[in-house]
């Protein structure tokens, strides 16, 4: 595509050009006007510079972009699952069994779940340290609880069941990762949603339009409690399509629903076991975090960190292979154009020395020289780079999508934001403007050496 739409663009260069030529000739000044009309009048004698400064600019910008989106979808990919900076698994003190239960991810389901209510009221089922002690802990900015339970509900398409994550809307808002395409409004949205409404609920999309559910409909849920299942209602205050750390595309993936984690405690008659997402400074070594905070007597089953996670997942051979590929493609097509500009800068002055010493005669200063061949590069380039770019651009836009690939549900949940690379385009861009310099100081060197008289003698045409 890149190619052949270059061949169209080169073929209405010279119509362009002309029109430009015919435009400037009606205002003062001749060396713009001169460059305009030595570009329109001779197409042919720069079509291969600008097929390779077109062609290689955008398979440049191209590569470099996807480089840059693969980069992000890493980063990305990486922060959906672990949800904040750093996520805690912390089961809480079981106050009715010995030891801890297990994590927040079991739902709160054990032998214990069933047992009557006159043994469930004789205090709380689990003892928890406040989240707030977590920011005691050096590094940590921030902390939130999230609690994962096992939930189902009855639909006009029938019962299915939905994991239910309980959040703390405030400090969630500024703890989890959000991007704009996960549902219809920020992140701080959706929380006002379910601030508006104590027994809010958000549900996916999908869900919604799949049961003739609209905004304000209530739903009834059941959900595995300490002392066994409760029912509840909740009032849907919005939607999603993605959300952190749910995986709609899992082979057996359930459907999710948001509630205020508080309200849940309340309907459920007691806390639960919960997970705890952290905001840390960067540079925070992980591993200290989990020591320190077991150090107050909070028992940490398990952790992740997205950084350490990161830097991991950067350092795989394939990865580095495959952006190492890039990189010299990048390199390769800058070097390439640059290479062929100036040899087709230097080797057009030979050969038009007679055309170039015939205007010196006829009056054109030096400075003039200098503007038109200067005003002759400066179009070559500016066209060319800039045809380039959109032609980069567009194909990044309209093909970067469609290489997402990958065999599990972490690599493909989250689709593709193109990311087009301007900081490295720039330095193409800066590039470009150092060898105009050059090209530019070169081609005037040789001006300043011509001799007029053996340039217009009889003889010199060969």
């Amino acid at each position: 595509m890149m190619f052949a739409l270059t061949l169209f663009l080169i073929r209405l260069f010279p119509y362009l050009l002309r029109f430009i030529a015919w435009l400037f000739g009606r205002l003062p000044g001749t060396t713009f006007l001169l460059a305009a009309r030595q570009l329109a009048r001779s197409p042919g004698f720069y079509v291969a510079p600008m097929l390779l400064l077109i062609l290689t600019l955008s398979l440049a910008t191209f590569t470099s972009s996807l480089a840059a989106t693969l980069d992000r979808s890493l980063t990305d990919q990486v922060r959906y699952k672990v949800g904040g900076d750093m996520s805690l698994v912390e089961p809480g003190e079981d106050t009715q069994a010995a030891g801890v239960f297990g994590p927040a991810a079991t739902g709160g389901s054990s032998s214990n779940s069933g047992q009557s209510t006159d043994t469930a009221n004789v205090g709380p089922r689990w003892m928890f340290l406040p989240v707030s002690e977590h920011l005691k802990v050096p590094g940590v900015l921030n902390a939130t609880r999230i609690g994962n339970y096992a939930g189902t509900a009855t639909l006009s398409s029938g019962p299915f069941k939905a994991d239910v994550m309980g959040v703390d809307r405030v400090d969630f808002a500024r703890i989890a990762f959000w991007r704009n395409d996960f549902g219809p409004g920020s992140l701080g949205a959706m929380m006002n949603m379910l601030a508006s409404k104590q027994d809010g609920v958000l549900l996916p999309y999908s869900v919604l339009s799949g049961n003739a559910l609209n905004v304000g409909d209530t739903i009834q849920m059941t959900i595995i409690g300490p002392y066994g299942p409760v029912q509840t209602q909740f009032t849907i205050v919005g939607w999603f399509d993605l959300w952190p750390t749910w995986y709609p595309n899992k082979k057996d993936a359930t459907s999710l629903a948001v509630v205020n984690l508080d309200n849940l405690f309340e309907q459920l008659g007691s806390e639960m076991p919960y997970d705890v997402w952290l905001k840390t400074k960067p540079g925070t070594d992980p591993t200290q975090v989990v020591k320190d905070v077991e150090q107050m007597g909070i028992t940490v089953l398990s952790s992740q960190d997205v950084r350490s996670t990161i830097e991991q997942e950067q350092t795989r051979p394939d990865r580095q292979g495959l952006f190492g590929v890039l990189s010299v493609g990048f390199a390769a097509s800058a070097l390439l154009t640059v290479i062929g500009f100036f040899l087709y800068a230097v080797f057009s002055f030979r050969r038009r020395l007679i055309e170039l010493g015939v205007l010196r005669a006829i009056g054109l200063s030096s400075i003039q020289m200098a503007a038109y061949l200067g005003w002759e590069l400066l179009l070559l380039l500016g066209v060319g780079v800039g045809a380039g770019t959109v032609l980069g651009v567009a194909s990044s836009q309209e093909y970067i999508p469609f290489m997402q690939v990958g065999l599990t549900a972490e690599t493909t949940v989250l689709p593709f934001q193109v990311i087009i690379n301007w900081p490295e385009i720039n330095r193409i861009y800066a590039l470009f403007g150092a060898l105009f310099i050059v090209a530019l100081v070169v081609l005037l060197a040789f001006l300043m050496r011509m001799k007029i008289f053996q340039a217009v003698k009889l003889g010199e045409t060969e």
